[in-house]
C-alpha cells in the first residue's frame, strides 16, 4: 500500500496536492501551508487549533491520538553493525 494514497490529491493541472491527514482538506497555500511529521501532512489550520487547544478539550484528545497513530505505525530505523 502507498503510504501517500490518503494523503494526497491531484489537482487538474495534474500536480500531487498535500492532503491534511486531521481535517482531510488541501490547504490553500498547498505543501508550504502546513507541516510533516514523519510523512503525514498537517495543515497550518489544524496545527494551530491544536496549539491553542485546552489540554483537556475533546479536540486535543483526538489530535493527541492522531499522532500517537502516526507514531506507531513508523517502522523503528534499522541498525547495520560495522
Amino acid at each position: 500500500m502507498n503510504p501517500y494514497e490518503n494523503n494526497t490529491k491531484w489537482s487538474a493541472t495534474g500536480v500531487v496536492l498535500p492532503c491534511c491527514n486531521m481535517c482531510n482538506e488541501v490547504p490553500a497555500g498547498g505543501i508550504r501551508d502546513g507541516i510533516r511529521i514523519k510523512k503525514v501532512f498537517i495543515c497550518t489550520q489544524c496545527e494551530q487549533k491544536m496549539i491553542h487547544s485546552p489540554v483537556g478539550s475533546l479536540y486535543y484528545q483526538v489530535w493527541l491520538e492522531k499522532t500517537k497513530q502516526i507514531l506507531k505505525k513508523l517502522p523503528l530505523p534499522v541498525h547495520t553493525s560495522d
